[in-house]
């Protein structure tokens, strides 16, 4: 049996923060719950505060005293130490002596990814971010295991950290099985796509919606679209713009919710236009409820899909690319070649199993 320790910050944000915690925390409590439930590993928590979860077959140390973060840091560093555990891994990139399991794309890839000179300005005014993330991986254990949730995340901390590619391993992320066979394709008069774009800039809701624009002028008109965005639902002055060029009887827009399933059931494709995603964990979980997505070249879930097998991929770059290929969705809803497309994508989502990611993980070892 192997010792297996995970440090996490927060258990009860982990457990209960709901559609506010993020894509972050679903991935911390996945990891959990499935080494809680392997046989062979003795699972230990290390968080701080007083957590109000309980995990079966877990141990929890909790931390409640301590002056500041890196006194946090540095009292579950001297705790791992003393117990000597088999694997130690950690979701939280501030303790990267402890296997992290890379979520998020750096900064400075964040800044490469703009057009001059919005590239220039974010780094000059993000210095001192760079500077942190570069301290973060200075003088690191060379024998360190990283786990990158996608190639392109991978690609990133070994371009711009410096990393051994071969200590880096992909393991992409999994998703709640919902169907255990692919579930009836009903269909509508009308298309519905989805776009999950709480930050409406990096998550590209400002695209989509330009994009749909654009596609009803070009006669596309039959469609409904279902934004979860809360900023944008309380716009008033977007509001009034959208009835000023005549999409607001196409949209509706939605607050995070925690019924998110039921949000994906309702779509017929899920759109991803972000700039900036290590994976994309809505894609995946659409797909798992037997829905097609239109998929934005710089995420790293573009990496399981297949151009018009199990999903559209765009080119992040061109707004011609993305405009042709909502066009290309809309025109094929009510064809076979949208039942392909659907079949692909959710037989594509079976193989991403949270099992399959942790084990991915453990092979490791």
């Amino acid at each position: 049996m192997k010792r297996v320790a995970i440090l996490t910050f927060d258990l009860n944000w982990v457990f209960l923060g709901g559609a506010k915690s993020g894509g972050a925390s679903v991935v911390s409590k996945n990891l959990i719950l499935e080494l809680a439930k392997n046989p062979d590993i003795e699972l230990t928590i290390i968080c701080k505060g007083f957590p109000k979860v309980k995990i079966d077959n877990a141990n929890i140390i909790n931390f409640t005293e301590y002056k500041n973060l890196s006194d946090l840091y540095k009292k579950m560093e001297e705790k791992v130490k003393t117990e000597n555990y088999d694997i130690v891994l950690t979701t939280n990139l501030e303790c990267l002596k402890f296997n992290p399991i890379i979520q998020s794309q750096t900064f400075i890839h964040r800044c490469n990814n703009e057009i001059f000179p919005i590239n220039f300005i974010k780094k000059f005014f993000g210095t001192n971010k760079i500077k942190k993330q570069n301290n973060q991986f200075k003088d690191l254990p060379k024998e360190n295991i990283y786990f990158a949730v996608s190639k392109s995340v991978k690609d990133d901390y070994v371009k711009n950290y410096k990393l051994n590619p071969e200590n880096v391993h992909v393991c992409h992320l999994g998703c709640e099985q919902v169907y255990a066979n692919m579930p009836d394709i009903t269909k509508q008069d009308f298309i519905t796509f989805g776009c999950v774009a709480n930050n409406s800039v990096n998550k590209g809701g400002h695209l989509f919606i330009l994009g749909l624009f654009v596609l009803k002028v070009l006669g596309c008109k039959n469609f409904k679209a279902k934004i979860i965005s809360k900023s944008l639902k309380e716009s008033k002055l977007l509001s009034t713009f959208f009835k000023v060029i005549g999409l607001s009887k196409n949209l509706e827009f939605l607050e995070p919710t925690d019924n998110i399933l039921e949000y994906y059931k309702s779509l017929d494709c899920l759109v991803l236009p972000s700039k900036n995603e290590a994976f994309g964990l809505v894609a995946l979980e659409t797909m798992s409820c037997g829905k097609p997505c239109i998929i934005s070249s710089t995420t790293g879930v573009a990496e399981i899909i297949n151009h018009n097998e199990n999903g559209l991929i765009f080119n992040r770059n061109s707004f011609f690319d993305f405009v042709k290929q909502l066009k290309i969705m809309y025109k094929i809803y009510h064809s076979k070649k949208y039942d392909d497309l659907a079949q692909n994508a959710f037989l594509t989502s079976q193989l991403y199993t949270w099992k399959n990611f942790v084990n991915s993980i453990l092979k490791c070892f």
